[in-house]
């Protein structure tokens, strides 16, 4: 089913090709067409030079032709040369410095276009799939379509003038690079065709084989691998992947090895140096029907028509990969979103009720809902707590509170709107959430604070916000302070904190935010946080609230004690609610989960 999917015609991958070429010339018409025509003058220049000058040279040098004109010939030849070196250098060189600024505007370009998508794109694998393979060989692609495009194009008027040559001394000549490049056809895809089943066997082999390589180099790993047996196991995995690579070899190795062997006696020998050559010796000694000049020039002519089929039939291919490449191309180009960036009411200044309504919700190619039929009401300055057992449908419930996913069934109220009514930027900006799945980044540490380029006056709400995140003790032990690089991706004096230390950082982030906020949501941000610095830090993040409302999801119930409202969450409906007194004497599956845990502190 796969390859019946991945299968286009040859009609869309010409129609691919075409849009890959207007796709580039969007950002830089000019340059495209430079290139195409530095290839044509490169292949025309060299096919004229090899036939029809060096026909007229050796038929001057063994003729009477007058010294003089021989000498023009020759200089004219030799000024040809020179001019065709300096296309080709800038063809290397040139040209390619310009794809590489052309590639990376597009690939800046893609970039942007992906910030826009919808979040829910990125859990639909066929998205994630296409959006990867494109962002991953969008530079190459580009600039391999306008290579290949140009190739074509400056091959097909090099075998014109070729052919000119052939058809004036003898046509029959161009029966031989016809055939061998009908057989190289063949073979060719064939030879393409395994190897790629081969690459994709040995991949698959391989990348076991990368992954027990990995875990020896990674520091992350090391305890384990020294305390433990673990080795074990992944020495076998890792003889075991170079096993399978091997038998892949043996599979298709003689299989590539004789068709290959088959493609170049037949192109390359027998109907490029053996018959080509034969058959002008035959003309000219025994038929006498040619001279010298027109045996070098045809042979050159009959060779330059072979050489040129033998690059257009590997361009084919390359235009069948372009091909495959440019339909993902395509194909994301053609995603909307429909959350990220649409246009709505502003909001109402200040704080507002936030309103649940039979609310259900199911991600895309599930069978089944995430969510079932949730109502609730969260007054301004409420502190609500949402509690369960992982995949209950909390942060879903979240995703959804914020709009990063639209409800399936029902409607989420805000002033008295479904935020689906409200332009989605100025929803956001409503309000602040740090969640599990935080990210530190390769940027100071105000910019991890602020999320944005540092201004003049941020210092101030940088160290304000990192002290309310009970991150102050670190900031003072930091030399370069809030410009402290975070990380060591591209500096080696760059700090790499703790689990602890980066969840701070990552909740500074809420304490930082605009005065526009009014809800907070904290999506279990402080898990790697011991419980008392968790306490103190949630008491923090309540006491500097003010009128915010709050939304805590924890699996750690020590927290909910200082919630307004109390929401547990099970297989995606609410199974309990009330105060944690209330749920405390309600003796039900909260009173339990909250038992259990209290266990692990007692000494």
């Amino acid at each position: 089913m796969g390859k019946k999917k991945d299968s286009i015609s040859i009609r869309r991958i010409i129609q691919n090709a075409v849009f890959m070429i207007k796709y580039a010339a969007r950002y830089d018409k000019p340059l495209i067409t430079k290139i195409i025509i530095l290839f044509v003058l490169s292949k025309a220049g060299k096919a004229v030079n090899d036939t029809f000058l060096l026909k007229m040279i050796i038929n001057g040098l063994t003729g009477k032709e007058e010294f003089a004109k021989i000498m023009t010939v020759l200089i004219i030849s030799l000024v040809l040369v020179v001019c065709l070196e300096w296309i080709n250098q800038l063809i290397d060189e040139w040209s390619k410095a310009k794809l590489i600024k052309l590639s990376g505007t597009i690939q800046r370009d893609l970039i942007e276009h992906n910030s826009r998508m919808d979040l829910i794109y990125y859990d639909d694998p066929e998205y994630y799939d296409t959006y990867v393979i494109v962002a991953n060989n969008a530079d190459e692609s580009i600039e391999k379509t306008v290579m290949v495009v140009s190739k074509t194009l400056g091959g097909i008027v090099a075998l014109g003038i070729a052919s000119v040559m052939i058809f004036t001394i003898d046509p029959v000549l161009a029966l031989f690079p016809i055939a061998g490049f009908t057989v190289n056809l063949l073979t060719r895809f064939k030879i393409e065709k395994i190897q790629y089943d081969w690459d994709v066997a040995n991949k698959k082999a391989l990348r076991k084989a990368d992954y027990s390589k990995r875990v020896f180099y990674q520091p992350e790993f090391a305890k384990e691998c020294k305390l433990t047996s673990v080795k074990v196991p992944l020495r076998v995995q890792f003889d075991d992947a170079l096993d399978e690579a091997s038998e892949a070899g043996r599979h298709y190795g003689p299989r590539l090895t004789w068709i290959s062997l088959l493609n170049w006696i037949s192109v390359f020998t027998v109907f490029s140096f053996f018959a080509i050559p034969a058959y002008l010796g035959y003309l000219a000694l025994v038929v006498r029907s040619i001279a010298l000049g027109e045996v070098a020039s045809a042979n050159n002519a009959s060779n330059y028509i072979r050489s040129n089929l033998n690059e257009i039939n590997f361009c084919l291919v390359d235009f069948q990969n372009i091909g495959q490449y440019a339909e993902k191309f395509r194909k994301l180009l053609e995603y909307k979103p429909s959350i990220e960036g649409s246009s709505g009411l502003t909001p109402e200044p200040g704080a507002s009720v936030l309103a649940l309504e039979n609310v259900s919700f199911r991600y895309p190619h599930s069978e089944k809902n995430t969510l079932n039929n949730i109502s609730l009401e969260i007054r301004p300055g409420e502190k609500i707590a949402v509690v369960g057992e992982n995949g209950a449908g909390k942060t879903t419930f979240v995703k959804l509170l914020m709009r990063l996913y639209d409800v399936t069934d029902g409607s989420i109220m805000y002033g008295g709107h479904d935020i689906r009514e409200y332009a989605t930027d100025e929803y956001r900006k409503k309000i602040g959430a740090v969640f599990q799945d935080y990210n530190i980044y390769a940027a100071s540490l105000a910019e991890n604070v602020l999320m944005h380029k540092v201004s003049e006056g941020d210092e101030e709400k940088v160290v304000m916000a990192l002290e309310k995140s009970d991150f102050g003790r670190k900031l003072a032990r930091l030399s370069d302070g809030i410009n402290t690089q975070l990380t060591r991706e591209f500096s080696e004096e760059g700090t790499n904190l703790s689990g602890g230390e980066s969840q701070k950082v990552a909740i500074s982030r809420i304490f930082a935010g605009d005065g526009g906020r009014t809800i907070s949501i904290l999506d279990e941000p402080s898990s790697a946080l011991d419980p008392v610095s968790e306490y103190k830090l949630n008491k923090n993040l309540i006491d500097n609230a003010k009128n915010d409302t709050i939304v805590f999801i924890s699996h750690r119930l020590s927290t909910t004690r200082m919630a307004d409202r109390i929401y547990l969450f099970e297989n995606g409906m609410i199974k309990e609610q009330g105060t944690h007194d209330e749920l405390m004497q309600l003796n039900g599956r909260y009173r339990e989960m909250f038992d259990r845990q209290a266990q692990n502190y007692i000494v």
